[in-house]
């Protein structure tokens, strides 16, 4: 049966289905066919967890790339300098999940080795959500932070010049019993991409806090708002973490950093797509004593749920559980895929030469 409609012209489609039909659509760009299905799952993964500004809706971004030849499609990581527990790659200007799995792969594997690990990484694209490679990471029983900088579009706090990106920043930490708790957040109030979503499906208004205008004024008008004038969550608060991201995943990676520009890419300034990245892990188990971190860490969870809710919550969660819940009900039931979004897959599809997503079955 093709996708089930459901309200506000959204259709629920099995992910499964997205899966095969992201894959399908890289591979007729030329990505080889394991790395097409790694960015799918991805992709994915995100929209499952409710994350739809880093899902389906970013094949339109690496079609336009990889078409524009600012993307390679064929990603080949290297190895720039390796000391142990401190590993420089360069990402090729490939495709950044692939990258970025062969760095977070390479970190716990160092700190197993030597009890913790920082990989950072230049030249690299895109890598969607953060939460996928520090849970990949949690998964393994590590401890592990990720952050990435970006082209230089936000301006640092009470300024007007685009110095920073959305500079996102994320952790996972392994549990025992409970699942990996994941944190994943852009450093602006929002991810840009959600600014361009909410275009993308033509709302009128966002919500308060996200944007300023052109003269870096507050606005909630989805038109007037700026993507280059994102506001920083808890305002210098988030500007500082924002900083930090800066200097580990670009002055330290050897990256291109702020309006530093340090890349082989063609594109400059504020279309730039080289970035830059850091991975740290740390193996709990090289500092034992007693029951073992994931055994701890339960302690703390549980604490945390039997907390009195305050009026009008119905329970105290520790980050990531809403999104681990929400990923198996869409993995039953199906993700809603926007209309505008849906319409871009066909769109691109016909292009490729690809089956419709209509045509597949939505589970």
């Amino acid at each position: 049966m093709s996708g089930e409609h459901v309200p506000g012209g959204q259709t629920l489609v099995g992910a499964a289905t997205l899966h095969r039909h992201c894959q399908a659509l890289l591979e007729a760009l030329g990505v080889p066919p394991a790395d097409a299905d790694l960015v799918a799952e991805t992709l994915v993964e995100a929209d499952l967890r409710g994350v739809h500004s880093h899902g389906a809706n970013l094949i339109a971004l690496y079609v336009q790339r990889i078409r524009a030849g600012h993307l390679r499609p064929v990603t080949r990581v290297t190895t720039v300098e390796d000391r142990g527990s401190t590993v420089l790659l360069d990402g090729g200007l490939g495709l950044g999940q692939v990258a970025g799995v062969a760095a977070i792969d390479l970190a716990v594997e160092r700190a197993g080795d030597h009890g913790l690990a920082a990989v950072t990484v230049r030249e690299l694209t895109h890598l969607g959500a953060l939460a996928f490679y520090s849970e990949r990471a949690a998964r393994q029983g590590t401890i592990a932070i990720v952050v990435q900088n970006g082209p230089a579009f936000v301006p640092p706090f009470g300024g007007l010049t685009g110095i920073f990106s959305t500079n996102p920043f994320s952790y996972a930490l392994p549990a025992a019993t409970h699942p990996p708790v994941v944190f994943d957040i852009a450093t602006t109030a929002v991810a840009g991409n959600k600014i361009l979503l909410a275009k993308k499906r033509g709302d009128e208004q966002i919500p308060e806090g996200w944007a300023t205008d052109r003269r870096g004024r507050p606005t909630t008008s989805t038109k007037e708002a700026s993507i280059d004038h994102l506001q920083w969550f808890g305002g210098h608060k988030g500007y500082g973490i924002a900083f930090l991201v800066e200097v580990l995943a670009g002055v330290l990676a050897d990256s291109s950093f702020g309006r530093t520009e340090r890349t082989e890419s063609p594109v400059h300034g504020r279309d730039r797509v080289a970035k830059g990245a850091c991975f740290l892990v740390i193996d709990p188990a090289a500092v034992p004593r007693g029951e073992s971190f994931p055994e701890r860490l339960d302690r703390l969870i549980d604490d945390v749920g039997r907390a009195e809710p305050a009026d009008g919550v119905a329970r105290v969660l520790v980050p990531g559980e809403l999104e681990h819940e929400l990923r198996a009900t869409r993995l039953a039931e199906g993700i809603p895929l926007a209309a505008a979004t849906r319409q871009e897959l066909s769109r691109f599809a016909a292009e490729l030469g690809v089956a419709p997503l209509e045509a597949e079955e939505s589970r």
